[in-house]
């Protein structure tokens, strides 16, 4: 079975609340350090994903994005939906951070290829009301143009689900690696076209998860993959995460951007 990755329910985060989540969080913690964190691999550090951005709709997450201009969040064509909130700058999603903002989205561009039921070109780009104000905590990221390039250590990261089954309040990261476009095809038979990379983890099955889509793969520093798809469960070693390659629509988002600066 294979599913897109949007996110979650997201409960009120009143003082009862909070309470629960700390204890699960807790409890997370301890599991997650027993099974070698499998999913999420740990905490990020907190100034190390100026680019990231929570997408949220109806006040609950909805899927994760990258901010790759002032004005332009790039995300999965899948985590489409009506009156989307954008948050940049944040790292706990149950607090209020000196450095986060908010924004509304203007503007929804998805891309004229998306095939839902095949997930091809899996790609979206939102323009936010007001452009971000970039600082340590919140700064574009490049994308990455050449298809080719030999940089096969990655991350993922996101606030989706962990290997203990819970949504943590606190952004994780996970190193993986590039999946050879062979492997990715033999894992799923029919279902990869070069519109899509493969990443994972073979020795700890280290993978995205429910409310990581439209969050980025990220190699050398530019922006190779969203979270599209994959299996389920989250984090078989024999069949990797499905993103969408980034490095095939530059020109796309480009035209783009330009075509809706006014």
């Amino acid at each position: 079975m294979q599913w897109p990755r949007p996110g979650r329910q997201w409960p009120p985060a009143g003082p009862a609340m909070k309470t629960l989540i700390a204890a699960l969080v807790l409890t997370a913690a301890v599991q997650a350090e027993r099974k070698d964190k499998v999913l999420s691999g740990g905490p990020c550090e907190r100034m190390s994903h100026p680019y990231q951005a929570a997408l949220y709709n109806s006040g609950q997450l909805l899927c994760g994005g990258v901010l790759i201009h002032p004005s332009w969040v790039l995300t999965a064509a899948h985590c489409r939906k009506p009156n989307l909130q954008v948050y940049l700058g944040k790292h706990n999603l149950y607090e209020r951070e000196s450095f986060q903002e908010q924004s509304s989205v203007v503007q929804t561009v998805v891309h004229p290829g998306y095939n839902a039921a095949t997930h091809d070109q899996d790609i979206m780009l939102l323009r936010l009301k007001r452009p971000a104000k970039l600082s340590d905590r919140i700064r574009p990221l490049a994308l990455e143009r050449d298809c080719s390039a030999n940089r096969t250590s990655c991350q993922i990261l996101g606030w989706g689900k962990t290997a203990s089954g819970v949504f943590p309040n606190t952004i994780q990261c996970a190193d993986v690696h590039l999946v050879p476009h062979q492997d990715c095809e033999r894992a799923y038979p029919g279902q990869i076209t070069q519109n899509m990379v493969c990443a994972g983890d073979e020795k700890y099955g280290k993978d995205s998860c429910q409310g990581d889509s439209g969050g980025p793969l990220v190699c050398g520093n530019r922006l190779r993959g969203l979270v599209s798809w994959g299996d389920v469960p989250c984090g078989s070693k024999e069949k990797p995460g499905v993103y969408t390659n980034v490095c095939r629509y530059h020109q796309w988002v480009r035209r783009t951007i330009w075509g809706n600066s006014f």
